[in-house]
């Protein structure tokens, strides 16, 4: 007798044991940038949160460095599950998905925090890029924003834009057109390929950012800095397998989604303070940068030189059966509504 009670109980807890393994869930997670700087900061909070807040029953296993797919593969991998979860670059899928890239194009200024709050709300609420979102398999969980870009290069730099013409320039998104059309040798790479492209001289200068150009050790190699006035961008999106989100509970699929309006918050804070941290290293001390600033005339010529890649920009949303107009539009009024959130109430982390 007592050696089948014995059984019984053993029999239930492997039981219980198997039900426990069956609740737990992984979720496999692919980062294009390296495991530094204050965007993987952001990206380990969402990990840290998704596990604490279901109490283990959801976890994430993240890889960095791109390491299960390329940057430009990020959109079709992600829907066909070769990871659950991970950042897809608005650049890297323009002509797939350019309601994404809509917010890595030189539109209406605005403040990082602001544009985050702006292009969550368009995508959680529009139901012609939810449905957009359906078809590529994809359930959208947040957006990162960069700050205003800088354009770093060896040697003498762009100190007016005529310097342009023959330069090698890495082209690693819309904002990089502009050089394009003043002449410069544009030469297509992904951000994260920047450091070794200048290290072997096979470009001059790149568009980057003040806490990534630290973040990517690119500082060692630059030597000005020139300040373009460029708007701050948001066209990095975190997103999970629809399928695999599907197969979690309701709870769990509330939990995700509230953590990735947290990490906006989270990751804005943090964003500003490394921006200011990362300008001083760059400008201060040995082996500073000189910051340069265009001829007021060059600045003002910047909307009209953006405007070819607006324009590739609304051929590529008619060619997926969207209104680009209009998607701008009701961008800009979300812009302005977000902004009239932060004049009022001030920034999250400033509120008190």
């Amino acid at each position: 007798m007592k050696t089948f009670t014995k059984n019984i109980l053993a029999a239930a807890s492997v039981s219980v044991m198997a039900l426990a393994a069956q609740a737990e869930t992984t979720l496999i997670a692919n980062e294009p940038g390296p495991n530094r700087g204050v965007r993987a900061k952001a990206v380990s909070y969402i990990a840290e949160q998704i596990t604490e807040r279901t109490g283990g029953e959801v976890k994430v296993e993240q890889n960095w460095g791109g390491a299960l797919f390329k940057t430009n593969a990020a959109l079709q991998s992600l829907g066909l599950g070769v990871a659950d979860m991970g950042v897809i670059i608005g650049a890297y899928s323009a002509s797939e998905f350019p309601e994404l890239q809509m917010a890595g194009l030189q539109l209406k200024p605005a403040h990082p925090w602001v544009m985050m709050q702006a292009m969550y709300e368009l995508f959680t609420t529009n139901e012609k890029v939810q449905a957009r979102l359906d078809e590529m398999n994809v359930e959208y969980i947040l957006t990162f924003s960069l700050t205003p870009g800088i354009l770093v290069c060896s040697g003498d730099g762009i100190r007016k834009l005529s310097d342009a013409p023959g330069t090698k320039i890495a082209h690693t998104g819309s904002s990089t057109d502009i050089f394009g059309e003043l002449g410069g040798n544009l030469v297509s790479m992904p951000i994260y390929d920047v450091y070794q492209g200048m290290e072997t001289g096979l470009v001059e200068c790149s568009v980057s950012y003040a806490y990534y150009t630290v973040a990517s050790k690119l500082n060692e190699l630059i030597d000005t800095i020139t300040d373009m006035r460029f708007s701050s961008l948001a066209s990095l999106a975190t997103v999970v397998n629809k399928d695999t989100f599907n197969s979690l509970t309701p709870e769990q699929q509330e939990i995700i989604r509230q953590v990735g309006r947290d990490t906006m918050d989270y990751y804005a804070e943090q964003l500003a303070e490394a921006d200011i941290a990362a300008m001083k290293t760059l400008t201060e001390g040995e082996g500073a940068a000189e910051l340069v600033e265009l001829p007021e005339e060059d600045y003002a010529r910047m909307s009209e030189l953006f405007q070819p890649s607006i324009e590739n920009w609304k051929a590529d949303m008619a060619a997926v059966g969207m209104d680009g107009d209009a998607l701008m539009a009701e961008l800009y009024e979300l812009i302005d509504k977000w902004t009239a959130v932060m004049e009022t109430e001030g920034l999250p982390w400033e509120r008190g």
